[in-house]
């Protein structure tokens, strides 16, 4: 493994925030206002990470024209009510990524999440990530594909040299995603995926803890 990174991506829920309540209060909500038979989710972190439009389908067996008023109905507490702003930091994020922005690494945002409230999200934290380094889906729900995503990303700001690109995540679809695209992958162990699913996806190394990352790069 390379221990001379120079630019670093972050998924966001499960990895920077800890979105588990937040994400499970928008789905009820959501579920109710479907007026879907049980809204209340017992465990959530199955469903975090993967496209929320596939989870109303896939899930609760809505069609595509329902998941999509699902999540209009979704983005109305998350966005609209606020919620999105209520979302606690773990430990150690708000110092590591100011310790790395000392540094100049270069520090990013990919996520499955609509890039919109994503940035929105970063710049109401504060942390210390460029705005335009923020990608995620679009608001019509493409580009929700994590491949995609930091691709788009590496594109854009022109980064060739992919043995310097760090994939930071707390699911398999960023270990994946990375795997895919060619980079190396920190799978988070804190977030919604369990130490099986990132060892299994190929993480190429297990963190316990956010703050442990200075260690590696």
């Amino acid at each position: 493994m390379n221990m001379n990174y120079s630019h670093i991506i972050f998924d966001l829920d499960g990895t920077l925030i800890d979105s588990t309540e937040t994400f499970r209060f928008c789905l009820e909500y959501a579920l109710e206002k479907m007026n879907y038979p049980e809204p209340k989710v017992a465990d959530v972190n199955p469903l975090i990470g993967p496209p929320i439009l596939r989870t109303f389908q896939d899930v609760f067996g809505f069609t595509l024209s329902e998941a999509k008023q699902g999540y209009r109905y979704y983005l109305e507490e998350y966005v609209d009510n606020g919620r999105m702003y209520k979302t606690p930091v773990y430990p150690g994020v708000k110092e590591t990524l100011h310790s790395l922005s000392e540094q100049h690494y270069f520090l990013g945002v990919a996520t499955t999440k609509n890039e919109t409230n994503a940035r929105k999200i970063i710049k109401g934290m504060a942390f210390d990530i460029e705005i335009d380094r923020v990608y995620g889906t679009y608001n019509d729900g493409t580009r929700s594909n994590k491949k995609e995503i930091i691709t788009d990303l590496l594109t854009d700001h022109h980064i060739r040299d992919l043995s310097n690109v760090l994939m930071v995540g707390d699911r398999y679809y960023d270990i994946v995603g990375a795997s895919e695209v060619g980079i190396d992958s920190v799978g988070v162990t804190y977030g919604c995926g369990s130490m099986e699913e990132l060892k299994e996806a190929g993480a190429t190394r297990l963190i316990a803890s956010f703050s442990e990352l200075l260690e590696i790069v």
